[in-house]
């Protein structure tokens, strides 16, 4: 056996061959032959017989005869191609006929060998086939061992993916991908550490993480039946239970949970640390996260340590349904052009004539007028406010460039912060040709009382291009006469919550009287809102206020009335 042989054998050991031969002696001889070189070989009398052998069994190679009683080796080999594209088909015969060849090739044969068969005849065709089967062996080893080690990680990352690595508990992950798929009413319940930011700030996060490994193995040992536990990331906790606790029973467990809580001492670099808690419930189907966040952040807003069921009439549920309803209106009111102002005047209680003008936004969508109330809240949330304050900017100077009117125009912290103010009003004065000492910027008294330095700056830059400022709603926030008077204002409008009751409320009386002494005091004059009735009214200019405005003189139009 030469050497070329002796190599082959080594790498057809594992290859399976069916063998068809109708005729005894040349299928004896044969065998002996393939007998050399595989150890496994199956031998058929006939075409059909190798047909029912093929499809029971599974073969590298068929060395079929081309012709056999009942199913010629053409046949075989078309029935064979037609189940197995890629099995390897070497057909024997004796015909040398291009019609055999060119049939054989048709059908997608992989070789082609005369009779007499001679070992090393065969053997340059056999090798070829055995490297092809061998290398599609191992890609296909490959690819199984490799799909393994895919599954495999993938367990571990869906597995890492759905658990926190420092509680051990399951995540938020795996609390959505059960929450997506319940199907009856669950209670989830959210459980939030009071105050967790400043013990990372105080103690530093790796005593962080030791209150929320502390705080998971108290939960873990004071669940409900029928409830699985989830961290939730930062400083939150999820529970979710069965949906046939009544209400009373899941407000007592979340009262336990907060007093064992409270009572479980933490000892953090020598201080024993008592927290407490803020948990808020959800039942029902769907939502059950959101709701339940709604009612945390209601909670928050009352103070630490309370327990909040979700329900529809939450504040903050209301204001989503809000921002649902009123932001396709916004941003269709910019969009279309349908932001109008209205102007209230204001009066000189001197001369009992009409002043200047309050310019008031109002949005006109569907035969419906939308006054501020509606949607400045949510213009500043979706951050549009800016584009309103752009728009009133704008249709105020058109509408006060051909009269001698001073108008006002409301001016927000969004706007300061956005730093365009001081280049629009100076392209708006040069535009229509308005003094800037008619143009008065109402601002909150928020930002007199907190803002910062680079908004009070740029009111200032403002005053220096010759705008007025004036202090909106002042008494109803933080007043900071300090500031005020630094800020060296020109107008202060006093809230009209305290102006419209002066007549009945002492206490309103004396708070609009101080403001007033204190605005005489720095130099600004003072603007009454809220001026309903002229009881009101005597008692303003008894307090020698400068300006009244109000429903007595006229409601906000979108025309002027003077």
């Amino acid at each position: 056996m030469n050497s070329e042989i002796q190599e082959l054998v080594k790498q057809t050991k594992e290859i399976r061959i069916l063998y068809v031969e109708d005729e005894r002696d040349v299928r004896e001889q044969t065998m002996m032959m393939l007998g050399v070189l595989f150890d496994h070989v199956d031998v058929a009398f006939d075409g059909e017989d190798a047909w029912q052998k093929y499809q029971s069994g599974s073969y590298d190679i068929v060395f079929t005869d081309i012709s056999m009683p009942r199913m010629d080796g053409l046949e075989l080999s078309r029935n064979i191609k037609q189940s197995d594209p890629f099995q390897k088909i070497i057909i024997i015969s004796a015909y040398n006929t291009a019609d055999y060849l060119l049939e054989a090739i048709e059908i997608g044969v992989d070789g082609f060998v005369l009779k007499p068969i001679k070992l090393d005849k065969i053997v340059l065709t056999i090798k070829r086939l055995v490297d092809s089967i061998l290398s599609k062996r191992i890609m296909q080893a490959y690819r199984e061992n490799l799909e393994k080690e895919i599954i495999e990680k993938t367990r571990i990352i869906q597995e890492q993916a759905l658990s926190d690595t420092l509680t051990g508990l399951q995540n938020r992950f795996a609390l959505n991908r059960r929450l997506d798929s319940i199907k009856e009413p669950h209670i989830l319940i959210i459980i939030n550490i009071d105050n967790f930011d400043s013990i990372n700030t105080v103690y530093g996060y790796e005593n962080g993480n030791f209150v929320i490994s502390s705080l998971a193995n108290i939960l873990s040992t004071n669940m409900l039946d029928k409830a699985s536990l989830y961290y939730l990331g930062r400083d939150e906790f999820g529970i979710l239970c069965d949906g046939s606790y009544e209400r009373d029973v899941i407000e007592r467990y979340a009262k336990e949970l907060q007093a064992i809580i409270h009572q479980s001492v933490i000892t953090l670099n020598g201080n024993s640390l008592k927290g407490t808690v803020t948990i808020a419930i959800a039942k029902g189907e769907k939502n059950l996260f959101q709701q339940a966040h709604m009612a945390l952040k209601e909670a928050k807003k009352e103070g630490r340590n309370r327990i909040k069921f979700y329900d529809q009439n939450l504040k903050i549920e209301k204001l989503q349904s809000k921002i649902q309803e009123f932001s396709p209106i916004v941003r269709e009111a910019i969009d279309s052009d349908s932001i109008v102002p209205y102007f209230q005047p204001i009066v000189d209680n001197k001369t009992k004539k009409i002043n200047k003008y309050e310019c008031l936004a109002r949005i006109v969508s569907n035969n419906e007028i939308y006054s501020p109330y509606y949607f400045i809240d949510i213009a500043e949330m979706i951050g549009m406010l800016p584009n309103i304050t752009r728009v009133m900017i704008d249709k105020a100077f058109q509408k006060f460039q051909h009269n001698e009117y001073s108008f006002s125009i409301n001016i927000t912290e969004i706007d300061l912060n956005d730093n365009y103010l001081r280049d629009y009003l100076k392209e708006k004065v040069q535009e229509y040709k308005i003094n800037p000492s008619r143009v008065i910027l109402e601002v909150l008294e928020g930002i007199s009382a907190t803002g910062v330095d680079a908004s009070l700056k740029q009111l200032k830059s403002l005053q220096e291009l010759g705008f007025s400022i004036a202090i909106d709603d002042f008494g109803t926030q933080n007043s900071n006469f300090e500031r005020v008077n630094a800020m060296q204002v020109d107008f202060i409008k006093i809230d009209g919550a305290f102006v419209k009751n002066i007549a009945t409320d002492e206490k309103s009386y004396s708070i609009v009287k101080t403001i007033t002494e204190f605005s005489k005091s720095i130099g600004a004059e003072v603007i009454a809102e809220f001026v309903h009735s002229q009881e009101v009214q005597n008692l303003v200019e008894k307090l020698d206020i400068e300006y009244s405005q109000g429903y007595l003189f006229s409601e906000p139009k979108p025309e002027l009335v003077g």
